[in-house]
């Protein structure tokens, strides 16, 4: 016999609200990630004289990042918890993309965004669990389905802050571009702080 949530039927309230918002964070700065990357290498694979082969990796350092982060997500959560993990993974997303500001070469860089996507891929699994399990059934789809719109949102706003730095013409404008990820991750991270790691 199946087991009844009564959070299933709950009135939808501003805590679902906020919860559904803060959750979305995540494919938020997905999509922003992985979208300023590639307005700022237009400026940077030109300074460094990158081969094709670097560019790739530049640009797919992230994605791979992302999978190996959704997959240990998880187990992290197990071990430190929702509550926790919540918050700390858009730390390491301020903490890393300030530092691709004064990163000297593409390895460093590489490797910076690797780890921005596997703290990107690790906060799904959070976000996802807690949102399913604290939204009233009817709804989830309408929440779940602004969840994954909010990855289109986020490359929007990449290329509209990537397109505004390049007008500048400073040869370091494309720093800026990626460092400025940790906005909306600090605004994000502020917001989630306090949030239950599980329904009472």
């Amino acid at each position: 016999m199946t087991a009844i949530n009564p959070l299933d039927d709950a009135p939808l309230s501003r805590f679902h609200k906020k919860l559904a918002l803060f959750s979305s964070g995540g494919p938020f700065l997905d999509g922003y990630v992985l979208s300023i990357i590639g307005v700022a290498m237009v400026q940077f694979a030109d300074q460094w004289s990158l081969s094709s082969v670097e560019q790739g990796l530049v640009g797919a350092s992230s994605l791979i990042g992302i999978l190996l982060g959704a997959y240990a997500g998880g187990w992290l959560t197990d071990k430190f918890g929702r509550e926790i993990l919540f918050t700390i993974d858009l730390v390491a997303i301020i903490v890393f993309s300030v530092a691709q500001f004064f990163v000297q070469d593409v390895v460093w860089l590489i490797i910076l965004r690797l780890l921005i996507g596997m703290a990107v891929g690790a906060d799904y699994p959070i976000a996802t669990s807690l949102l399913t399990e604290f939204t009233p059934r009817k709804y989830l789809g309408p929440f779940l389905g602004a969840f994954v719109a909010m990855w289109f949102v986020g490359a929007a706003a990449a290329y509209v802050v990537g397109e505004f730095l390049a007008r500048t013409g400073h040869e370091d404008a494309w720093r800026w571009m990626l460092a400025s990820a940790a906005v909306p991750a600090t605004l994000i991270g502020l917001a989630r702080v306090g949030t239950p790691g599980s329904p009472p």
